[in-house]
């Protein structure tokens, strides 16, 4: 069974599509998420007006303040670094930015982080290392090569309609 069809991955996908109706009408862009039912290597694209505008990595995370995000995790975002790579080749491949979505559910704020240029160029600065993390969203432990992305400069948004930063 793929990890969106568990409990866990039918809530975060719950969450992902409240997120992506707020995106939508808040900047008058179309949220066009890639099918669900198979792996795909990026989360979304960003369309306005019949033209893609982006490429989108988007996160959930539950029990996760801002506050704790800035302090505990340094205002670092763990991405595994071969979908961080996958994406910015698919976006510049398409003449598009890559960006980052990462929504902090409890708090119901969204950070907003430009990844790439449309050639490609990294915008955001990132630390690699190998770690042992969470697997899937189901749990189980992987080691792999983690981009850990500097989200100092990202737009911080409450879900409400009032922006943060």
């Amino acid at each position: 069974m793929m990890d969106i069809n568990s409990p866990l991955g039918q809530k975060s996908l719950a969450h992902e599509r409240r997120m992506a109706r707020w995106v939508e009408e808040k900047f008058k862009l179309r949220y066009i998420e890639t099918p669900k039912n198979s792996p795909a290597t990026v989360d979304a694209v960003l369309v306005k007006y019949g033209e893609m505008k982006a490429i989108v990595e988007t996160k959930c995370r539950y029990k996760l303040t801002l506050e704790q995000f800035n302090t505990t995790f340094k205002c670092e975002w763990l991405v595994t670094w071969a979908k961080v790579q996958n994406a910015i080749t698919i976006a510049s491949s398409l003449g598009v930015p890559c960006i980052g979505f990462l929504y902090l559910v409890d708090e119901d704020i969204l950070l907003s982080q430009k990844i790439s240029e449309p050639d490609g160029r990294l915008v955001v600065d990132v630390r690699l290392s190998t770690t042992e993390t969470q697997a899937t969203i189901n749990g189980g432990l992987a080691v792999r090569t983690n981009a850990f992305l500097d989200m100092r400069q990202a737009r911080v948004l409450r879900l409400n309609g009032q922006e943060l930063s």
